[in-house]
């Protein structure tokens, strides 16, 4: 749910991606940029990521649009279709990059059609758009609305609320929030017959009874625009209220969502004193300082603080260097990007303007404790080696194709033969569980630290009591969407 913002745009969500083979050799590598006079050094590549990625962390450093930049290395042009495929990457390279700043302005290559658009009484004209369902707006509900299609993206999520939706005779505000949530879920499924769009006021009302801040109204009479955020989080908590001492091991949301963290403070007076405990979060933030450009960046930085606590070796307040690390990590990961800071001589919220990059894949494993790393490392090199395993198998089985046929037909390629072979194992394992009664709902846990992006949600505007939210998702074909209240409409993200 990287994978979406929040008062802070973006809160993005990032869903665990297992059976991913991570190249640890191109993950991290840091470059020299050289443009026109200036020097940019440090400079992080995922090379796991297309080549555009970098060169969005380029603009924001330069100024210097994407389709502006040309980019070389020892003479050789890199091509964004070849990426880093086509270079070997050392630390400290020297990235030669010209360029102008400036915007290109240019039509979209080929027109978006819209569903208003359409002959309405053509019915083959309108079976060729997949059909998504908005949410209707009854005034400044947009970050109720976009947070509902993020949380849309989650797989289990629906299974869970229907089992407490069908088990639970409770009718207190958690339960009472959860079956709203399930309900306003169930209409945005396109199998189901419903009205083209959902209607949000059932969870609003069960929103605005539990916090009544939800519940303010401006001069006018209208609902006040509130915080995604602050909506994100609630509806998580209420839920795990809802779905607490059902028989699970652990809480189904901090199944989802649940990040573990040791805090580790040292006094720096007295480096003997030496405090750590564990604390538990839904979502990380990425604080944006003056040098932030990119998500991981900031991360990083939001990761390790200085902070006044009471020492009881000096017996007074002293400043501690706290340093917090990852100890156990979630199917989905959520991450805050914090753009709104409060300006005590102005009175306001100030929106931070500075444009941040962000990944489709995320790796988190520098994030994490030495000996949650060392677990994900074990099972990334699992995955390494069964893909190897894998294309050997293959190979072997277009060798013995070849030498035993006199006109051989032509051979599979590794990959549809590893396909073939996946596809074989997972029938097999189907089969072997038919017997079985249903289980629990599974939820998907991280055994990597990779995650992929499937959502993303913004706040547009430069007040943080003003403006409108709108939320971008991936569904399961790998296609986006941007959520725009009752507005749905097929997206590209350009990297």
């Amino acid at each position: 749910f990287f994978f979406w913002c929040f008062a802070l745009d973006p809160f993005l969500c990032f869903r665990s991606r297992s059976g991913f083979v991570v190249d640890q050799a191109k993950m991290g590598t840091k470059v020299s940029v050289k443009w026109d006079k200036q020097m940019y050094r440090d400079v992080e590549v995922d090379m796991s990521a297309p080549l555009e990625l970098f060169k969005t962390q380029l603009w924001t450093l330069t100024g210097v649009s994407p389709d502006r930049q040309t980019l070389m290395i020892k003479g050789k042009k890199l091509r964004d279709d070849t990426g880093w495929a086509s270079v070997t990457l050392k630390p400290n390279t020297m990235v030669l990059m010209m360029g102008t700043t400036g915007e290109l302005i240019s039509e979209p290559a080929e027109k978006i059609v819209f569903a208003e658009d359409l002959d309405q009484d053509d019915p083959d004209a309108l079976n060729q758009l997949v059909v998504k369902r908005g949410l209707q707006n009854f005034g400044n509900l947009c970050y109720v609305n976009s947070t509902v299609q993020c949380l849309n993206q989650i797989d289990e999520l629906q299974p869970v609320l229907d089992q407490l939706k069908s088990s639970s005779s409770e009718n207190n505000h958690p339960v009472q929030l959860a079956k709203a949530l399930s309900s306003l879920l169930t209409s945005l499924d396109p199998s189901i017959p419903a009205p083209a769009s959902g209607k949000p006021l059932a969870l609003f009302n069960v929103l605005k009874t539990i916090n009544p801040v939800f519940a303010e109204q401006n001069q006018m009479g209208m609902n006040k625009q509130q915080d995604a955020e602050e909506c994100w989080s609630l509806i998580l908590s209420q839920l795990a209220i809802a779905l607490q001492n059902r028989g699970e091991e652990e809480n189904p949301v901090d199944q989802m969502f649940g990040i573990s963290m040791r805090e580790t403070s040292t006094n720096q007076e007295s480096t003997d004193e030496v405090l750590t405990v564990t604390t538990k979060h839904r979502l990380l933030r990425c604080h944006i300082g003056n040098k932030t450009s990119h998500l991981f960046e900031g991360l990083k930085e939001s990761l390790e603080e200085d902070i006044e606590r009471n020492s009881e070796v000096l017996g007074r307040d002293a400043t501690f260097k706290q340093i917090s690390k990852i100890e156990k990590l979630p199917g989905y990961l959520a991450v805050q990007m914090v753009r709104f800071r409060w300006k005590a001589a102005e009175s306001v919220k100030a929106k931070i303007l500075k444009s941040i990059s962000f990944p489709f894949t995320f790796d988190v494993l520098d994030l994490c404790t030495e000996d949650l790393q060392a677990k994900l490392k074990v099972r990334r090199n699992e995955e390494i080696k069964k893909h190897d395993e894998a294309v050997a198998r293959a190979q072997s089985q277009v060798d013995e194709v070849e030498a035993k046929t006199p006109e051989p037909e032509k051979p599979k390629d590794a990959d549809e033969t590893m396909d073939e072979t996946a596809s074989a194992a997972a029938g097999a394992s189907a089969n072997d569980g038919e017997a079985t009664p249903e289980k629990p709902v599974n939820i998907i846990t991280s055994e990597t630290g990779v995650y992929e992006l499937v959502g993303v949600l913004t706040h547009q505007g430069r007040i943080a009591e003003s403006g409108h939210y709108v939320s971008w998702c991936k569904d399961k074909d790998g296609a986006w969407w941007q959520f725009d209240d009752e507005k749905v409409s097929p997206f590209a993200f350009h990297f």
